[in-house]
């Protein structure tokens, strides 16, 4: 695999590819040419002839041009979904705050400027930004299009945010409104407060995915509804990321439920409409109307991943466990979800001590 940042890869019939500036346009924008080799080398070094061989006729290459030409160099290697992600970045902050600014006159008084002009937003989505804007400079720094101007920017704090959780009494008004027999979608719900399973997660999941024998599943796919030319479609992708691609152990008593929805369904995947693929939204519909039957209030269907990882906290899971079975990049994230509920493990876990007396 070719060193983040060098566009070069391997391709599906074996043979390596690597991508380069051969010219500019009269609108600033680059245009790429690519060299084959048998090798990774091979083609790192045929980069490195031609580095430097064409420079750009234009110089006043717009920010937004250079970002919106790396955002294509990159389609490969992302999701769709992110680079629709990244898509709306450009066309509603980046592209009205710098309009027409050249790359070459990127400061850091003008990109912390920027940073501040995106403070109606939350710290998350200002930090996406950032790091979008940031990566792209750094492959115009590795060009000699633009300094290092993003190592001293001042970003705004990561919101600790406590997360909603359901009480154990939700939790049992919502398990007694499920019917699996009567509507077997509600096995989803059961699998989100007893796995963590995200939303796109358990739509994803096939019956083949189900290991009976093992009280096991295995997290391989996601489901998504995304734009894709102005319309709205429904994709099956790869996990959010390499931790996402999980095994997961589950309750005797949940494989039992779900060999009762199995029995009952006439589709390859665990939930179903008219022997589809369930969308996300309409699993987000039946949850709700699942806890109106509940008679407890709506929280958004997250709160089932949350309600499943506090739980298991309470019970004593240690916490490299939970993360692995949520299917987070690191322990860290773990962590700074449940710092609060974490707090309180801790606390009654000191509980236990008792003085020792002569």
């Amino acid at each position: 695999m070719g060193r983040r940042g060098e566009n070069i890869y391997k391709r599906k019939d074996k043979r390596w590819e690597g991508r380069y500036i051969s010219s500019y346009g009269a609108d600033g924008k680059a245009v790429y040419k690519s060299v084959y080799g048998k090798s990774y080398s091979e083609v790192r070094e045929k980069m490195k002839n031609r580095s430097g061989q064409s420079k750009p006729k234009n110089a006043d290459i717009t920010l937004a041009a250079w970002m919106e030409d790396y955002l294509n160099s990159q389609r490969s290697k992302i999701k769709v979904s992110t680079a629709k992600v990244y898509e709306r970045y450009l066309s509603n902050f980046i592209k009205p705050f710098f309009g027409k600014t050249a790359l070459r006159q990127i400061n850091t008084e003008i990109l912390q400027s920027f940073v501040n002009s995106l403070s109606r937003l939350s710290s998350s989505t200002v930090r996406g930004v950032f790091s979008f804007v940031r990566e792209a400079l750094k492959t115009a720094s590795r060009a000699g299009r633009a300094a290092p101007v993003w190592l001293n920017i001042e970003l705004p704090r990561a919101e600790k945010g406590s997360v909603s959780v359901f009480t154990r009494e939700q939790q049992c008004s919502i398990e007694k409104a499920l019917d699996i027999e009567e509507r077997p979608n509600d096995i989803g719900i059961l699998l989100c407060l007893y796995t963590g399973l995200r939303i796109g997660e358990v739509c994803g999941l096939k019956w083949e995915d189900v290991d009976f024998n093992a009280c096991s599943i295995f997290v391989r796919r996601t489901i998504q509804r995304i734009t894709v030319d102005g319309k709205s479609v429904l994709l099956e992708l790869p996990p959010k990321s390499a931790a996402s691609r999980r095994k997961i152990p589950i309750p005797s008593c949940i494989a039992d439920s779900l060999s009762c929805a199995r029995e009952r369904s006439l589709s390859e995947y665990v939930l179903s409409t008219d022997f589809h693929i369930m969308d996300p939204r309409m699993f987000q519909y039946h949850y709700k109307r699942t806890l109106e039957r509940a008679g407890v209030r709506y929280a958004n269907a997250h709160t089932m991943r949350h309600t499943f990882s506090v739980r298991a906290l309470e019970l004593g899971f240690d916490v490299k466990t939970l993360s692995e079975i949520l299917g987070h990049a690191d322990v860290m994230t773990t962590l700074k979800t449940y710092a609060h509920s974490l707090d309180e493990h801790k606390r009654k876990s000191m509980e236990k001590f008792v003085r020792f007396k002569s």
